[in-house]
């Protein structure tokens, strides 16, 4: 079954790729290892003021409990589809990563019964994920995230010079 730490490891190429606690603002306010204020608000000051490694050791916990645990990542057999799903989860959030992986499911052949688009995964969804394809799920991931990024730049304009990073967090 699938590996958190490389699941982790695989984000924060995409976060901090080297691991330097990095702080930026933008629309979840201040970023840290892929945890933002927005949607973490009771983080303490000393998560962005404090050591990098306790932030990072912090940001890992936090991922673990909030985006890993309740995809049921642990679950998924393909580490690669996992890495996808989990790094999807910590950028986009645990109800929309999950809705674009029933979608992706959605859109393959041969997967089986029709899934709710309803952003929980449950047995049915990792029965799924687990029968397809690893490759083809992936990149119907990979073009769902790359989807959504120009939607969110579309919407919001402000957004619009993230897009080129998205896009290319969003290649794999």
């Amino acid at each position: 079954m699938a590996d958190f730490k490389a699941a982790f490891d695989f984000t924060m190429q995409h976060e901090d790729p080297t691991l330097s606690g990095k702080v930026t603002v933008d629309a979840g306010r201040r970023t840290q290892f892929g945890i933002a204020a927005k949607f973490h608000p009771d983080l303490p000051q000393e998560f962005f003021d404090g050591p990098a490694e306790d932030a990072l050791a912090q940001a890992q916990q936090i991922e673990e409990h909030e985006y890993w645990q309740p995809m049921r990542l642990a679950e998924v057999e393909n580490q690669t589809v996992v890495n996808k799903l989990f790094d999807m989860a910590v950028n986009m959030g645990v109800r929309q990563a999950s809705i674009y992986a029933q979608r992706a499911l959605n859109a393959l052949p041969g997967v089986g019964a029709r899934l709710v688009e309803d952003g929980a995964i449950g047995g049915q969804t990792l029965a799924a994920i687990n029968a397809a394809q690893p490759i083809a799920l992936y990149q119907m991931l990979c073009e769902l995230s790359a989807e959504h990024y120009r939607h969110v730049a579309a919407v919001n304009p402000a957004q619009a010079v993230n897009l080129k990073g998205w896009l290319k967090r969003a290649e794999g």
